[in-house]
């Protein structure tokens, strides 16, 4: 296909981070191909800190273009939707307050939009810090969703190169804004810390009919900062807003048969983040030789399948109101 021109609106949101803001913006007031835009998100009642750092880089950045998007109610899903519905590109590329783009960022990931129309969605490698040094590893497989629901996820990991994909994640990851738009945005109904609003948003924008692509020449270095308005990754209130998220995203995309293959799957196996009886069991086991935050034992199991549960609840929701042809 011939190459088409377009337009990249940067999505920064962020709260309470001025350090690692400053260094963001920063970071993409030198990529080697300018933003068209940078929308920034902020709550100017509880971070005016942010407010003036935003400030200060449009007064010495004048070239570019930077809006502030002022939120008043919390949450990522809220700040991604206000973003969405202020720009004015073609590609919304998000990258979160603790990511730092490396300066051919925007540059590799604009070049397969504009060679490749069916192209919907480009991220790359959002590469852990650690110790102050980038954890760069080589990826094991590639980001996808298994049917009935294994979501598999490495998206801190270079893959060998560029290949196709079922999923991002939000901390360095961009999107057409058209199917997006067409879709309702961000999916406004998930709880807690909307826990896979972008498997979600990727799903739609397959469904409509594009290919996403994982390129690792894409790269940010992730500083994971902690959250101010969050519960702990690990409790049992996290554990269950987790899996109710993950089960209602997937219902909303799977059919008659695959609704009850999902369930079944979700009670007996699950994933990481909130297991079902296979994980919970295995990683007890596990952890008595592999120490690790990340497995989950069986006191997880319960918190997963009260998500469960809930998550299939939402889903009914959510059918009732497209029945009666509400967004």
């Amino acid at each position: 296909m011939s190459a088409t021109s377009l337009r990249f609106s940067v999505f920064v949101p962020t709260l309470k981070r001025p350090d690692l803001l400053r260094r963001n913006l920063e970071a993409l007031a030198v990529q080697t191909r300018a933003p068209d835009e940078i929308l920034v998100s902020l709550r100017p009642d509880l971070d005016p800190e942010g407010v003036a750092i935003v400030n200060d880089f449009s007064a010495r950045h004048p070239r570019l273009s930077v809006r502030k998007v002022l939120l008043s109610e919390p949450g990522i899903v809220v700040a991604e939707n206000a973003l969405l519905e202020a720009a004015e590109g073609d590609v919304a590329c998000l990258l979160d307050d603790d990511a730092i783009a490396r300066p051919f960022w925007l540059e590799n990931l604009a070049r397969h939009y504009e060679s490749d129309a069916s192209v919907g969605g480009v991220a790359g490698p959002a590469i852990n810090v650690v110790n102050g040094a980038p954890d760069e590893r080589r990826a094991r497989f590639r980001n996808r969703v298994f049917f009935p629901g294994l979501v598999m996820d490495q998206s801190t990991r270079h893959t060998e190169r560029a290949l196709e994909v079922d999923h991002f994640r939000g901390a360095n990851m961009s999107l057409r804004i058209a199917p997006l738009r067409a879709r309702g945005g961000f999916e406004r109904r998930l709880l807690g810390d909307c826990f896979r609003f972008e498997l979600d948003a990727c799903l739609g924008v397959q469904r409509s009919g594009y290919r996403l692509i994982f390129d690792p020449a894409v790269e940010a270095d992730h500083h994971e900062a902690p959250r101010v308005h969050n519960t702990e990754r690990f409790q049992p209130e996290t554990i269950h807003n987790n899996a109710a998220n993950e089960s209602f995203v997937l219902l909303k995309h799977y059919g008659p048969v695959g609704r009850a293959c999902h369930m079944l799957f979700a009670w007996l196996i699950g994933n990481f983040p909130c297991p079902g009886l296979a994980w919970g069991v295995a990683g007890s086991i596990l952890k008595v030789f592999w120490p690790s935050r990340y497995l989950l034992g069986v006191s997880a199991i319960g918190p997963a399948w009260r998500g469960r549960a809930r998550g299939r609840r939402m889903w009914e929701a959510w059918r009732a109101e497209q029945e009666e042809g509400n967004p």
